[in-house]
């Protein structure tokens, strides 16, 4: 007999403002698991990932984009057989840098593909190999004192909408701005897999 899958918790405000974003979009946050919290990556893209294609299994990496003088991270997802969605990430905010502090440190994370019309969350939970987030690792000193502006990121947004490598779909950054979306102490909502 198998045992059943944990309840995670997340912030029901984070939830609610990620349902209302509009798609094809993504979102960084904290999932509580076990009373153990990790980052997690959650995307709500379009098209919606089919059962088949998630099934499979997703390949994740990332990249550090920019120059001398600022920085943005790249996160792309390629689902097997279906497509690639690309987000790019400012470093020099508060959520981005605690969500990858926390995956860097536990060296666990949790990834969301959330379909709010059918009410279906899939969710798969990833120990972080040494070379999972090497780039991530090796550049932290420098994302942590990233001083990225809009006005950078959002040029270097522009240029990979252009031609994006890999090619695939550029997801919205949502849900960035609210610190206290990372709080899991009172505003919790728990979501109980299937």
């Amino acid at each position: 007999m198998s045992q059943p899958l944990p309840s995670l918790t997340v912030n029901r405000s984070f939830m609610a403002e990620f349902i209302e974003a509009e798609k094809p979009c993504c979102a960084l946050g904290i999932v509580e698991v076990e009373e153990q919290q990790c980052g997690f990556v959650a995307l709500r893209p379009e098209p919606m990932i089919p059962p088949g294609a998630t099934d499979l299994g997703f390949n994740f990496w990332h990249t550090l984009f920019g120059t001398s003088t600022y920085e943005v991270i790249h996160f792309a997802f390629e689902f097997y057989g279906f497509q690639t969605f690309n987000v790019l990430i400012n470093p020099n905010n508060a959520i981005t840098k605690t969500v990858l502090q926390l995956m860097i440190k536990t060296r666990d994370y949790f990834f969301f593909a959330i379909d709010e019309e059918t009410g279906i969350a899939t969710a798969f939970r990833s120990q972080i190999e040494d070379d999972t987030l090497l780039s991530l690792t090796e550049n932290w000193e420098r994302i942590q004192d990233s001083n990225t502006t809009e006005d950078q990121y959002h040029q270097t947004m522009l240029k990979f909408a252009a031609k994006p490598h890999p090619p695939g779909i550029l997801l919205k950054w949502v849900c960035r701005d609210n610190v206290e979306y990372l709080d899991l102490s009172e505003d919790r909502m728990n979501l109980t897999p299937a």
